[in-house]
This record gives structure tokens, C-alpha cells and sequence, in this order.
């Protein structure tokens, strides 16, 4: 049942972000094969693996260029957010 409701909360908090801050799969493509930002595999690799926690998704966001991560640690959602154009961790922030 716990499990459950912090799924819930994870997918309410990420229906809530604006669509024009989200970039689609395409964008995000286009953008790696330009070079302006890196692949998001060996950044969720590296990010994945330095959280404890359930790791529950990730999202990119055009206008300031990162990749937020999302975890579930005792019972608090935690947003990892890393640059996608140098895979720097930019923010860690717990929500309780």
C-alpha cells in the first residue's frame, strides 16, 4: 500500500509539470546528435547507482537543459537534477 501512494504521488507530481517544459524523445535526440547535450544512458547509470532509494523515472527539461531524476528514499520523493550538457549534478532536493 505504501509503495502504492508514493507511486501515485510520482505520477500526479510529474502530470503536473507544463508540457513546454518538457521536451518530447525527438528533441531530445536531435540534441544529443548535435552535441549540445549528453545521452541520458550513462548519466542514469552513474545517477542510479550514487542514490539509494527507489529509482522511479526521469524527465528532461528544454529550457534549462537537465535531467531530473526521481527517487523515493523513506518515504520522500528526492529530485536529482543534472546538466545534460556536462552530466554535472546541478541540484538534489527532498520532498517530504
Amino acid at each position: 500500500m505504501l509503495v502504492r501512494n508514493h507511486l501515485f504521488l510520482v505520477i500526479s507530481l510529474v502530470l503536473m509539470v507544463p508540457a513546454a517544459a518538457a521536451a518530447g524523445p525527438n528533441d531530445v535526440h536531435d540534441m544529443v546528435r548535435a552535441g549540445e547535450i549528453m545521452p541520458l544512458e550513462p548519466i542514469q547509470r552513474r545517477v542510479v547507482q550514487q542514490n539509494r532509494g527507489e529509482y522511479v523515472g526521469v524527465q528532461f527539461d528544454h529550457g534549462s537543459r537537465t535531467y531530473r531524476f526521481r527517487f523515493v528514499q523513506d518515504g520522500a520523493l528526492v529530485n536529482v537534477d543534472v546538466d545534460a550538457r556536462t552530466g554535472d549534478p546541478v541540484r538534489r532536493r527532498k520532498n517530504y
